[in-house]
């Protein structure tokens, strides 16, 4: 027995030397991954928002570098609403790590147009990507420059969809993200509780879609508190061009929708500076192909007779966005994908028939959270205003 005692101590120790070697090894892997972020690693898929490595190089969630800053380190509820430009848009950089893009930006109009409607998402609420080019995320500043190229901005469309565009529209002149939407002077201490980040957009109480409405409907609404000495917060970083929405919810257009237009069109349109129209339409009329176009003459034919020159006035179709999995099963068949894509298809060489530019936001959206699945929040809200101001960029102007 004696002569059997040595090796099993030896065993014993061999043993114990060999599990702590292993932990000093964990802890020691566990400690090194906090300092560097390499590309790919699977806990840099599990952040949603970006990680930086020793080195100071940004990563998104697909593993790439990202090649453009925070937009939103600046803005109002950014950290509160856990929201981070690069969460939406990360143009990607060379793999081999050079400073290059990946790809270049759109070289005009047609090409930037065709590059967003044809897009999509590596995985569900990735970063949109465009097909074959890049777009851009313009600062505040920067879309203030583009904004005085015009006399106005109008959207017009319904209520649903197109409040939600406008909303962010008007977050990011106001570099408010937590409340940039709404008219926040109006709300009583609950509804500025609950009425914040993504559920001004979600939540009825506060949008437009249900017993609440207090989104922004139109820019002079802002001076107009500022003058009244209401508490705005936020107000816009730049408030020379008047932009503001007309909702139509039903066909034959009303006529005092057709006045909203009118007035602007004579308060406005002083100059050869062109006023462009962002224009989206379908839900109310159950998608059908015929009304939707009707009301697009209607509109059409309101903005020539204050501007008969197509270039002064250049009109910018939506379509509609794609269907969510909460869509009712009883709107399935005129509101499902099917229908949706075919509408959108449609429309879209309508709209072309007419000398209209055409943004498709199906693919932008097939991806995406929809909290009722015929409307989204506020991600895809602001990713779709970057867009339009994109458009307006690429707009030609005297």
């Amino acid at each position: 027995m004696a002569n059997l005692s040595l090796p099993v101590s030896i065993y014993k120790i061999s043993g114990v030397v060999l599990i702590t070697y292993a932990l000093l090894h964990l802890l020691s892997a566990l400690f090194s991954s906090g300092k560097t972020t390499p590309a790919g690693s699977s806990a840099q898929f599990s952040q949603k928002y970006r990680d930086t490595d020793k080195l100071g190089n940004a990563y998104a969630r697909d593993g790439y570098k990202i090649s453009t800053p925070d937009h939103f380190t600046d803005f109002y509820g950014a950290e509160e609403c856990k929201l981070s430009s690069n969460s939406l848009y990360n143009p990607q950089l060379a793999p081999d790590g050079s400073l290059a893009p990946a790809r270049p930006y759109c070289k005009n109009k047609a090409d930037l147009l065709a590059a967003l409607s044809g897009g999509g998402r590596a995985g569900f609420n990735m970063p949109f990507q465009p097909l074959g080019c890049e777009y851009r995320w313009f600062d505040p500043e920067e879309i203030c420059m583009i904004l005085d190229r015009f006399d106005a901005i109008i959207f017009v469309g319904e209520q649903r969809l197109t409040n939600n565009i406008y909303a962010a529209f008007n977050s990011l002149l106001r570099k408010n993200v937590a409340w940039g939407g709404l008219r926040q002077w109006e709300l009583n201490e609950q509804l500025k509780r609950r009425c914040r980040c993504d559920a001004q957009y979600t939540n009825p109480q506060c949008g437009g879609t249900g017993s609440g409405d207090h989104f922004i409907v139109d820019s002079t609404e802002i001076l107009d508190a500022k003058e009244e000495g209401q508490r705005l917060g936020s107000p816009y970083i730049c408030n020379r061009v008047f932009h503001g929405a007309v909702y139509i919810k039903s066909e034959p257009v009303p006529s005092s929708v057709l006045d909203d237009i009118d007035d602007i069109m004579t308060t406005y349109h002083k100059s050869a500076r062109p006023v462009p129209v962002i224009f989206q339409q379908g839900l109310s009329h159950g998608f059908n192909w015929d009304k939707t176009t009707r009301v697009m003459d209607t509109v059409q034919t309101q903005l020539e007779k204050h501007e008969p020159n197509p270039n002064h006035r250049p009109v910018l179709w939506l379509g509609p966005p794609a269907a969510g999995h909460l869509k009712p099963p009883g709107a399935i068949i005129e509101q499902g994908h099917n229908a949706l894509w075919h509408f959108s298809v449609e429309m879209q060489k309508r709209a072309s028939d007419r000398g209209f530019d055409a943004l498709n936001l199906y693919n932008l959206t097939l991806q995406a959270d929809s909290y009722d699945g015929t409307s989204y929040g506020q991600e895809v809200s602001l990713t779709t205003a970057m867009m339009v101001i994109n458009w307006l960029s690429r707009i030609e102007t005297l």
